[in-house]
């Protein structure tokens, strides 16, 4: 019996997770969705995104983007 595969999180550090965490929380308001709609879709765009970013400062920022437009 084999059990199922644990996704790796998107986030290098506690801080880092606390930080995309309050984003998410800003943009599932905005974007007037639940944070259980929009946290998956953020770090799945986030671990994407951050395996081919040069500068990871502004990840939130076009992660942030590319979910509005998925979810507007």
């Amino acid at each position: 019996m084999s059990n199922p595969a644990i996704p790796a999180s998107p986030y290098s550090n506690p801080e880092e997770r606390s930080k995309h965490l309050r984003i998410i929380g800003l943009l599932a308001n905005e974007v007037h969705r639940s944070i259980d709609e929009v946290e998956p879709l953020y770090e799945d765009i986030l671990a994407h995104l951050k395996n081919t970013a040069r500068v990871a400062d502004y990840l939130p920022i076009l992660v942030s983007r590319r979910v509005k437009e998925l979810l507007m």
